[in-house]
């Protein structure tokens, strides 16, 4: 497929506009040396210049987010490899305590301080939990945090936390989740966290230069002379940028400008051609349509499990995914990913409209029925839901679209019931924290709160497991979320990062997200 990559006049002016942030982060040339290597030999010294196409964060807080910024200057308690196996970082060991997923233990690694110098100790680990679950924070941990009864100071450098109900993934909480308390916030700053939003207090490899950094715009990092690992400090130089436009940044990746991007399948080709090397794609989000209106409130239809199976069976997902997203897609029909907890090889629902037909009749809407989904406006949503809409008219189904603005669409898009689905788009998660997200009754995107006690049952079920247990329980939590039809999956979503392999390396592992700028190393 050939792609046009020619640059429109406003491309080609917010480049040349953005050229003295991209100079000014990067040093004086385009090959990513500069004069102020840390050991004082310019040729050697090693800059990354990197484009996340993810919006830029609102706030440097690593309890509210941050990406690729808080990753590189707040050290995790425990590191999750690309791979996905959990390694020592902060702590040097952790694991439950007795049997049932109830009490968790984690030991820390002596002699480590946070930039301010304050040490790293059992109490911070304390603090950094407690002002994630404050509701006012605002972390998306909250929820899980909200599980812990009591947090044991057991000694200096061990805590102690005991679960008011069992949660398998607190090796996961305590990694670098977003917004999850394992990434360390000195408690000097918690003390006044307003300072949180622009600076950075973590353990960090870099911290902040605030000099050459726009907020918003790019962010300026430069080494922490007392990182407690000094080996791992592989750049004397950080530059992350948000560019308004994927064009302007496979423009500046192409002139030399950056070191490597994040991007979509669409520019993938068009890096290649130009030299550059490219990762993936992964497969990390899920793609298609959440209905929410399974009680059928705002269209009676919705209320029919046969009616919610008809519309799996009646969507082609092969031509779609080909169609919109190419080999940078995989067709799904189930909340979850190979390699994932919970996956199954085989597709519940593989395209048949004859049986979507014949479902549709037995429910008794043998002439369709018509419903509305609500999507964010922007143009990759709107062609894969018009692209389902098209196939669900062959079955005599009207899906009405009503895209409005993103910023609108995030303000309410969860609790909204007046509308039969809403769109599906997120990162494929263990069924443990898919549920609390998805198909609990009190689960954030189930706008109607509807209950499955065998759902409810199973998730109990797992939660309290072993590891073995819970490998058979997850397949059957997430054939059971098929069953009742509560989705319309349609493709596995990946995405790439183009880089140039002469200036750094970047790790992969199929199946698995976006990798993290924090695990990039310098090429050779």
């Amino acid at each position: 497929m050939a792609h046009d990559t020619h640059l429109s006049r406003r491309n080609f002016l917010w480049i040349t506009a953005g050229a003295a942030a991209l100079s000014a982060c990067s040093g004086s040339n385009d090959t990513g040396t500069s004069a102020d290597g840390a050991n004082g030999d310019p040729a050697a010294a090693r800059i990354l210049r990197y484009h996340d196409r993810t919006s830029a964060p609102d706030s440097l807080d690593p309890a509210r987010g941050g990406g690729n910024v808080t990753l590189l200057t707040y050290d995790m308690l425990i590191r999750k490899a690309p791979d996905g196996n959990y390694e020592p970082q902060l702590a040097t060991s952790w694991g439950y305590v007795g049997t049932g997923n109830t009490t968790f233990e984690i030991a820390l690694r002596p002699d480590v301080s946070f930039t301010d110098g304050e040490p790293v100790t059992a109490e911070a680990v304390k603090a950094n939990i407690e002002y994630r679950r404050d509701p006012a924070v605002g972390s998306q941990s909250a929820p899980h945090l909200a599980l812990i009864s009591q947090i044991e100071v057991v000694d200096e450098l061990t805590v102690r936390l005991h679960l008011s109900e069992p949660n398998p993934l607190m090796p996961e909480l305590f990694s670098q989740s977003p917004g999850g308390p394992g990434l360390l916030i000195s408690p000097a700053a918690l003390a006044d966290p307003s300072v949180l939003a622009t600076e950075t207090h973590g353990v960090g490899r870099y911290m902040i230069d605030p000099a050459e950094t726009v907020l918003g715009d790019h962010y300026a990092l430069v080494p922490d002379p007392t990182y407690w690992n000094p080996d791992d400090v592989v750049w004397d130089k950080v530059s992350i940028h948000y560019m308004p436009e994927e064009s302007a940044a496979l423009a500046a990746m192409q002139s030399g400008q950056l070191d490597a991007a994040r991007v979509t399948f669409a520019a993938v080709e068009a890096g290649k051609a130009a030299g550059l090397a490219a990762t993936g794609p992964g497969y990390p989000i899920v793609l298609g349509l959440n209905l929410i209106d399974r009680a059928g409130q705002t269209s009676p239809a919705l209320g029919d499990v046969r009616v919610r199976q008809a519309l799996n069976y009646a969507v082609d997902r092969e031509k779609i995914v080909t169609a919109l997203v190419g080999d940078s897609g995989r067709p799904t029909d189930q909340l979850s990913a190979p390699g994932q907890p919970g996956w199954h090889d085989e597709p519940f629902y593989p395209y048949d409209p004859d049986r979507a037909g014949e479902l549709l009749a037995d429910a008794g809407f043998a002439d369709g029925f018509a419903f509305t989904v609500r999507i964010p406006q922007s143009e990759e949503h709107v062609r894969l839901t018009q692209a389902i809409a098209d196939n669900l008219s062959e079955i005599g189904v009207d899906m009405k679209i009503d895209a409005i603005p993103p910023d609108q669409y995030q303000a309410d898009d969860t609790t909204n019931r007046g509308y039969g689905a809403l769109y599906l788009g997120w990162g494929v998660e263990p069924p443990y924290r898919m549920a609390s997200n998805f198909w609990l009754p009190d689960a954030t995107n189930n706008a109607f709160d509807t209950l499955d006690q065998r759902l409810v049952d199973l998730n109990q079920q797992s939660a309290a497991a072993d590891e073995d247990a819970r490998a058979d329980l997850d397949q059957q939590i997430v054939a059971r979320v098929a069953e009742l039809a509560w989705f319309l999956p349609i493709v596995l979503h990946g995405e790439s990062v183009l880089f140039n392999s002469d200036v750094v390396e970047v790790p992969w592992v199929d199946f698995v997200s976006v990798p993290l700028v924090s695990e990039f190393r310098p090429a050779g």
